[in-house]
């Protein structure tokens, strides 16, 4: 969900403005959705008709650049979300299904191994793949009526 709080700050710690066009995407990502820039251009097109691929993708590198849009991208098209806080991911690997999950102590663990290679800076994203409980029950049923 988008904290307009948070966008509001973002927005006013930087040279820019809320224009129509990135209104338009914050509303079309405040589902929480992880979303492709072609599903997030359709969404806008209901409200801006006229706007194009192209200044969506532009949209969302100045928002990603401010902080108010991440990017997430694992086995294909990059996908955007107005997730402010940090987070990391758990993908179905079966209906691609993503959900956010909040995990403090990767950060430390990070922090550690990067310490242990004299290394600055860091950051980590993990993503956890397997199969959520739709597709693995729908896995266990499918094996139950054809194996026997």
């Amino acid at each position: 969900m988008i904290d307009s709080k948070g966008v509001d700050a973002g927005l006013l710690q930087t040279r820019y403005r809320l224009t129509k066009q990135r209104a338009a995407i914050l509303r079309a990502l405040e589902d929480g959705a992880h979303l492709t820039a072609e599903t997030i251009h359709e969404r806008v097109r209901a409200a801006l008709p006229a706007v194009s691929l192209g200044t969506i993708y532009r949209t969302l590198d100045i928002l990603r650049a401010i902080g108010l849009v991440q990017v997430f991208a694992h086995g294909g098209a990059a996908r955007y979300e107005a997730a402010l806080d940090k987070h990391h991911h758990l993908v179905c690997a079966s209906c691609s299904e993503i959900v956010n999950i909040p995990a403090p102590q990767i950060a430390a663990l990070a922090l550690s191994i990067a310490q242990d290679h004299r290394y600055s800076g860091v950051d980590a994203a993990l993503v956890v793949t397997g199969r959520c409980a739709r597709c693995a029950g729908l896995a266990r049923n499918g094996a139950s009526t054809t194996g026997g």
